[in-house]
């Protein structure tokens, strides 16, 4: 097996030339640049990688912590995964399925100079568990949270939110209802805010019967969608916190005849690929952008760079159930 004191002979240059081309550390000229990679190619010289990220303490690479796969984690995760491998990372995916002592496994792995920075998309332990690891790299998260140690990739729920109701309102509806994620949330208690002050400004009755909290993305929509088809006073539209609720939503009332819009209107949240599958109108709130100013925090910690972010925007997305 060929080693670097052989690529020194062929390449005709020092030991510590060699080496300086393999951690791309110090100054090497271009032509002894290329005189040392022609000369691993030449005798099939393999870098041992691991060797050369222990003696440098980087490995390049990033964790991306979710609880499980899910159609509008695939966007962000697919923009995460070019931007870092633009910037020349790789990432590790570890998926917890909600266990605690999984994410912290993998949150381990920073600790232990596996992995150089942390990407959390939805926590499972507290963040005062998790604040601890900051200590070993930069950590950021698309959760709501506003700490110095660590970086969130959100938006304002509240403009968000209240731009999509006006939306609705100008649509025609004034009979609304309201499916929300978990209320202890800093992004549903921002809509929470944001709906109350549509109601409160339009005058319109807040029905508490559609005041949906604590849905889950795995079945909830189907129940919510039992739920309007037993009701005597159904809401006229919808406003879902997830294009994946809102979709298994229209799938159970279409399984009983009904369809969006004709006799309810259906807004999701995310404009994730299956909003576009199912022709739902939705609220796009750059998840793009977000994945990518989630990356970009953690390449400028670890780099000492000051690359700036992307601006986040709200749209609305105009398909076929409103």
């Amino acid at each position: 097996m060929a080693t670097i004191i052989d690529v020194a002979k062929a390449a005709g240059v020092s030991k510590s030339t060699v080496s300086r081309v393999l951690t791309d550390n110090g100054y090497v000229s271009e032509s002894s640049r290329q005189k040392v990679l022609a000369a691993m190619e030449e005798i099939g010289y393999i870098p041992n990688i691991l060797a050369r990220q222990f003696q440098s303490g980087v490995t390049k690479t990033i964790g991306f912590i979710a609880p499980s796969y899910l159609s509008t984690m695939g966007k962000f995760l697919q923009v995460f995964m070019e931007t870092a491998k633009k910037y020349g990372y790789f990432v590790n995916l570890y998926l917890t399925s909600g266990d605690k002592q999984k994410e912290l496994e993998a949150l381990n792995q920073m600790k232990f100079k596996q992995i150089d920075g942390i990407f959390i998309l939805t926590r499972t332990n507290e963040w005062e568990v998790i604040e601890k690891f900051s200590q070993y790299g930069p950590i950021s998260t698309w959760n709501r949270i506003e700490e110095d140690w660590i970086y969130s990739a959100y938006f304002d729920h509240y403009e968000g939110y209240f731009k999509a109701l006006n939306y609705l309102y100008d649509e025609g509806y004034r009979e609304f209802g309201h499916v929300l994620g978990n209320s202890q949330n800093l992004n549903t208690k921002a809509r929470m805010k944001a709906l109350k002050e549509f109601h409160e400004t339009k005058g319109i009755k807040l029905n508490p019967d559609w005041l949906i909290q604590e849905s889950r993305l795995y079945d909830d929509g189907k129940l919510i969608g039992e739920k309007w088809l037993n009701s005597e006073q159904k809401p006229e539209c919808l406003a879902f916190y997830s294009d994946y609720v809102a979709a298994q939503f229209i799938s159970k009332i279409e399984e009983e005849g009904f369809k969006s819009p004709d006799d309810v209107g259906v807004l999701g949240f995310d404009n994730s690929e299956i909003s576009d599958l199912m022709h739902i109108t939705t609220v796009d709130y750059s998840i793009e952008k977000q994945a990518y100013n989630s990356f970009i925090y953690l390449y400028n910690q670890l780099n000492d760079m000051a690359i700036p972010e992307e601006k986040l925007t709200t749209k609305i997305i105009k398909r076929k159930t409103i």
